[in-house]
C-alpha cells in the first residue's frame, strides 16, 4: 500500500510541476512577454516616426504642411499614451529606468521641436540648430532607452519560450511516471504469485486511471509546445525582423531630412542612410530575412511588394544624394517629397505586416495555452482516484486474509 500510494504521489507531483513550469511560460509567453515587447516596438516606431516627421516638415519652411504637423502631434500622443501604458506593467529595475529616461527625455525635445518650428516659421537659420539639437536628445537618450526596454521584453519572450517548449521537464515526468507504473505493475505480479489471483480489478483499474494520466499529459503538453513553437516560427520571429525593419527605415528617412536641413554639412547623416541601407538590403538584410520567413506562412508576395517600394526608394535617395551633391538643395527637397511618399507607403505595409504576424502568434498561444488548459483539476483528480482505486483493491486482498 505505501508503495502504490508513494509512487502515485511522486508521479502525480512530476506530472504537475511539469504542467505548471509549461503552463506558466506560455501563459507569460501569450499573455505578458509578447504584448509588452509589440508595445515596446510600437513606442520606439511611434518616437522614431516623430522624429523623421519633424525633420520632413522642417524641410517644407514657412508654415509646415498640416498633414505633417498632425502625423507629429499623433505620434507624440501615441507615444505618450504608450509610455504611461508600459508604466504599469514593466518589471525590474532596469525596465522602469529606462520607462523613465524616455518620460524625462520626450518633454524636452518636443521643447525642442517648438522651438526649432517658431523660428523656420519665420525663417531664422537658427531653427535648424535647434532640430538638431532635438534629433541628437531622441537619437542619443530616448530611442537608446526605448531600444533596451524593447531588448529586454524581448529576451524574456526568448528564454519563456525556449521554456515552454523545452522536453527536459516533459522526459524526466515520464521516467518518473514510467516508474511508478512498473511499481504498480510489480505489485499486480506480486499479488499475482502471492494470492494465485490473475487480476485485482481494481488495481488495474488505478493502473490503467495512471496511464491514462500519464498519455493525457503528454499529448497535451506536447501540443502545446508544437503551437508555442508555431507561435514564434509564424508569428513573433516575423514580429521582430520585421520591426527591425521599419525602425531601421525610419532612421534612415530622418537621416535623409537631417541632412537636407544641413545644406552639404550632414556627411554623418548620409553615412548613416549607407549603413541602414546595408541592413535592409535583400537577400542578407532584413527585408531578405523577412521574405523567408513570410514563405513559411504564404505571405511571401506581400513582403517581395514591400522590397520592390524599398528598392524604389533606393533609387530616389540615389537622385536626392546626386542633387545634394550638385549644390540643388531645392530639387533635392522636390526629389525628397517623392521618397518620402515612397516611404510611407512602405511604413505603412510593415506595420500592415507586424499586425498579421502579430494575429499569427495570438492564435498559436491561444492553441497552446488551450492544449494545458484543464490539467490543473485533472492531474490531482484522476491521482486521488488512482490512489482509491489501488487502496480498494489491495484493501480486498487483506481481507480475505482475515
Amino acid at each position: 500500500m505505501a508503495a502504490v500510494v508513494l509512487a502515485a504521489l511522486i508521479a502525480g507531483l512530476a506530472i504537475v510541476a511539469a504542467t505548471a513550469v509549461r503552463r506558466d511560460a506560455t501563459n507569460s509567453v501569450a499573455t505578458r512577454d509578447e504584448p509588452l515587447m509589440l508595445a515596446a516596438d510600437q513606442l520606439y516606431a511611434s518616437l522614431s516616426d516623430a522624429d523623421a516627421t519633424a525633420a520632413t516638415t522642417y524641410l517644407r519652411g514657412g508654415t509646415e504642411p498640416a498633414g505633417l504637423r498632425a502625423r507629429y502631434l499623433n505620434d507624440v500622443r501615441r507615444a505618450s499614451a504608450q509610455l504611461s501604458a508600459l508604466t504599469r506593467r514593466v518589471e525590474g529595475t532596469a525596465d522602469v529606468a529606462a520607462v523613465g529616461e524616455i518620460a524625462a527625455g520626450l518633454p524636452v525635445y518636443t521643447g525642442l521641436i517648438e522651438t526649432a518650428r517658431a523660428n523656420n516659421r519665420q525663417g531664422f537659420p537658427v531653427g535648424a540648430a535647434y532640430l538638431r539639437a532635438a534629433s541628437e536628445r531622441m537619437r542619443e537618450q530616448i530611442l537608446p532607452a526605448a531600444q533596451r526596454l524593447y531588448a529586454a521584453q524581448a529576451e524574456r519572450l526568448s528564454d519563456n519560450q525556449r521554456r515552454g517548449t523545452s522536453s527536459t521537464g516533459l522526459v524526466a515526468a515520464l521516467v518518473v511516471c514510467g516508474l511508478a507504473l512498473a511499481v504498480f505493475l510489480g505489485v499486480q505480479i506480486f499479488l499475482t504469485w502471492r494470492t494465485h489471483r490473475v487480476f485485482n480489478v481494481a488495481l488495474v483499474a488505478a493502473t490503467v486511471a495512471l496511464a491514462g494520466l500519464v498519455v493525457w499529459a503528454a499529448i497535451a503538453m506536447a501540443s502545446a509546445s508544437s503551437s508555442l513553437n508555431r507561435a514564434q516560427r509564424n508569428g513573433s520571429d516575423a514580429v521582430q525582423v520585421l520591426s527591425a525593419a521599419r525602425i531601421l527605415w525610419l532612421r534612415a528617412q530622418a537621416d535623409e531630412s537631417l541632412g537636407l536641413v544641413a545644406r552639404g554639412g550632414g556627411d554623418q547623416y548620409v553615412r548613416d542612410v549607407d549603413v541602414v541601407n546595408r541592413l535592409l538590403v535583400p537577400p542578407r538584410g532584413l527585408l531578405g530575412e523577412a521574405s523567408r520567413l513570410a514563405a513559411r506562412t504564404g505571405s511571401a508576395p506581400a513582403i517581395d511588394e514591400l522590397t520592390n517600394t524599398w528598392r524604389a526608394i533606393h533609387a530616389q535617395h540615389g537622385k536626392v544624394a546626386q542633387l545634394e551633391q550638385s549644390g540643388d538643395f531645392n530639387a533635392a527637397i522636390r526629389a525628397n517629397t517623392r521618397e518620402a511618399a515612397l516611404g510611407d507607403r512602405l511604413n505603412a505595409g510593415l506595420g500592415t505586416q507586424i499586425g498579421a504576424a502579430q494575429k499569427r502568434f495570438a492564435t498559436a498561444a491561444s492553441d497552446a495555452r488551450s492544449s494545458l488548459r484543464g490539467l490543473a483539476v485533472g492531474i490531482p483528480l484522476l491521482i486521488v482516484v488512482c490512489v482509491a482505486l489501488a487502496l480498494l483493491g489491495l484493501q480486498t486482498r487483506l481481507n480475505e486474509y482475515r
